[in-house]
């Protein structure tokens, strides 16, 4: 019994340490901007985790770094989704908040999977949509034709009429 309700307070311990941390900061933001009265705050690429461009560069805009993203990985478990673009690998991390860690569940890299156009797929696969788009237009091509015309309809001078010569 006892053990059961340490456990929901020394779970609570992060939390609050998360929030006084988001207090500090929100503090310290509110307090740098209205005595320094600039209108934005101005952040490093270094503080978004931006690799820095080598020699001379320019400054690359975009899609370049690593990119965290929160996921359910089920009906009541969490994690995160950690992303290196220019690595090219993606990590699932799952939380576990009974003992304040994250664990790796799977790393791997996508730069070869970039490449691939039919796996693992259910129907239509890409195959089967290409296939569909031919016959559409094949279809479309027919009916085109079909529209068309096939006899020449401009009318032509008649070979066998009489000539209408002037009478002299």
């Amino acid at each position: 019994m006892s053990n059961e309700s340490s456990s929901p307070s020394r779970s609570l311990k992060p939390l609050y340490f998360i929030a006084a941390a988001l207090f500090a900061n929100a503090g310290v933001m509110l307090f740098s901007h209205f005595s320094s009265g600039t209108p934005d705050i101005l952040l490093d690429r270094a503080a978004f985790a931006q690799a820095l461009p080598a020699g001379n560069a320019p400054q690359l805009l975009g899609a370049r770094g690593i990119y965290m993203m929160p996921a359910q990985l089920g009906p009541a478990t969490f994690g995160l989704y950690l992303m290196d673009v220019d690595a090219g690998t993606i990590c699932v991390y799952r939380a576990n908040p009974e003992i304040s860690r994250f664990r790796l569940m799977a790393a791997r890299s996508f730069r070869n999977d970039r490449f691939l156009e039919d796996y693992n797929n259910e129907t239509p696969t890409p195959r089967d949509v290409q296939r569909l788009i031919d016959n559409q237009r094949q279809r479309q091509a027919i009916e085109n034709r079909t529209n068309q015309s096939t006899v020449d309809q401009t009318p032509k001078p008649d070979d066998n009429a009489p000539d209408t010569a002037p009478a002299k």
